[in-house]
């Protein structure tokens, strides 16, 4: 029976490995234009995976959502993701957005997903105007040493949805991280 990829092996990584993984990968984009980043501005999200079709498995998958920032004068940040753009594209990421556009806002951007470790990362003009800011989403983990689930398809009343109350709907489950991903 085809579920669609459902049920296809997880990676596994512990939070702390994840958030390693993904720390790394920050540090060596923001090495290639001798950046360092501010662990004053570090803003971290583990999060309970769901599929595509709002699937769910209580065997402790989680994704991670990483945002940290870097001062950079405002000047330097089209050149700055140029260098980052090059180095992802060399680890085979495939780059997704990309604009240099003073007009817009934000002027200077870089959106790509893939490497080795299939992640999604973006890194974009912020305010105030003389920093970057640099997001990370991971995939899907299984935790070391669980066995993982299989999942079916939920009933229609299990699938995540949206409250009515504006408050409330932003903290509603949004769906996967990387809608192509059966689990983020």
């Amino acid at each position: 029976m085809n579920d669609g990829g459902k049920n296809d092996p997880l990676p596994v990584r512990s939070r702390e490995q994840a958030e390693h993984l993904v720390r790394s990968l920050v540090d060596s984009l923001a090495g290639e234009y001798d950046l360092k980043v501010d662990g004053k501005t570090v803003h971290k999200e583990f999060r309970h995976c769901f599929g595509r079709e709002g699937e769910s498995a209580d065997d402790g998958r989680f994704d991670l959502t990483y945002a940290v920032r870097t001062a950079l004068p405002e000047s330097e940040h089209g050149k700055a993701i140029r260098a980052m753009r090059k180095r992802l594209e060399a680890q085979g990421y495939k780059i997704s957005g990309y604009r240099e556009d003073r007009t817009k806002d934000p002027w200077a951007l870089m959106d790509a997903k893939g490497g080795k470790d299939n992640l999604f990362v973006s890194v974009e003009s912020y305010m105030p105007p003389d920093q970057l800011v640099f997001s990370v989403n991971t995939p899907c983990f299984l935790p070391p040493g669980v066995k993982q689930e299989q999942v079916s398809a939920p009933a229609p009343e299990s699938v995540p949805v949206t409250p009515k109350a504006p408050r409330l709907a932003l903290m509603a489950p949004t769906g996967p991280a990387h809608p192509e991903s059966p689990f983020g």
